[in-house]
């Protein structure tokens, strides 16, 4: 874990207590501006992990002791799909609560970490759950990168569903029960 979390502020004022026997942890850069990795486990113990990443649109406050409403849904999406471990990574990983506070600059919106850090976790992962929404238009290349970037681990991609415009629904306000279907790969 890095340092720094306390140095950017994301804004948002929703932060949530971690589950009960939910660890977590999380990597920041040095600056606190950029979180790379969100883990949460609670795998029992002598038991193999079953680890889901989620891939979302960008960190907001969640860390490694506190959670918002955003993972804290796909927590509960990965454990009622059984999953004992719920790895977060983001198509940009500038900390904003809201999207309007992302820099403009794709090269300022993502760090040069946060694609390896996303191979890294879906490496770990039995599947990858893209959750990212509608990114504004410019930063359609990092999405195609991460995309590409995904699909080599040869992990299966899915998703809770797709909008019109062919991006992965955001879990938020999905029914819990919304089913998985894969998530087809731009051409």
């Amino acid at each position: 874990m890095s340092g720094g979390a306390a140095a950017h502020d994301p804004g948002g004022k929703v932060r949530l207590k971690l589950p009960d026997g939910v660890i977590g942890g999380a990597t920041f850069s040095d600056c606190g501006r950029y979180r790379q990795a969100l883990t949460r486990d609670w795998t029992p113990e002598g038991e193999a992990p079953r680890a889901v990443l989620f891939v979302g649109m960008n960190p907001s406050v969640a860390a490694a002791d506190v959670s918002d409403p955003t993972c804290h849904r796909e927590l509960m999406f990965a454990r009622d799909w059984g999953f004992t471990r719920y790895l977060k990574g983001n198509v940009l990983d500038w900390r904003a609560t809201s999207p309007k506070d992302i820099p403009a600059d794709p090269a300022l919106a993502g760090s040069p970490a946060n694609i390896p850090a996303l191979v890294e976790m879906a490496n770990d992962s039995e599947l990858i759950v893209m959750a990212y929404g509608k990114l504004h238009k410019r930063f359609q290349p990092v999405v195609q990168e991460v995309l590409r970037a995904m699909a080599a681990t040869g992990r299966p991609l899915r998703c809770l569903g797709l909008n019109k415009d062919g991006s992965a629904k955001h879990p938020l306000y999905l029914r819990k029960d919304t089913p998985l279907m894969d998530f087809p790969l731009p051409e």
